[in-house]
């Protein structure tokens, strides 16, 4: 099993941006960690980066976090972006789960849901 690890970076051309990069099981056994970096992040920076190309293992409790996070994004007129670059643990999960989706919620105005057609 991969270690669990959640990095926050402010990169240095981005000094309103964060970029929160979750490795090994984004799952519940992790959600208290996931949702106190995810909060952290939102309320310092104006953009939100969501890495999850080193995910190894993702529940609905996972999926739910990067919903929620990407709602709260939407209420507080942040911008929210997911890498995931073609991780297919994260796409087998969503598509388990039933995410997959022609178009995002009714509050993605913007359309940047990342399980919308033509999502990240």
């Amino acid at each position: 099993m991969e270690e669990f690890a959640i990095h926050q970076d402010i990169p240095a051309d981005q000094p309103g941006a964060r970029v929160v990069a979750i490795a090994g099981s984004m799952s519940i056994q992790h959600g208290g960690d996931i949702k106190a970096a995810l909060m952290k992040a939102m309320e310092s920076a104006d953009t939100l980066l969501l890495d999850l190309t080193q995910v190894t293992d993702i529940d609905l409790v996972g999926l739910q976090f990067i919903c929620s996070a990407h709602l709260a994004a939407i209420a507080g007129n942040k911008r929210f972006s997911v890498r995931k670059s073609g991780n297919e643990v994260i796409t087998a999960a969503a598509h388990g789960a039933g995410f997959d989706r022609h178009i995002g919620c009714h509050q993605d105005t913007a359309h940047t849901c990342i399980w919308a057609e033509g999502g990240e």
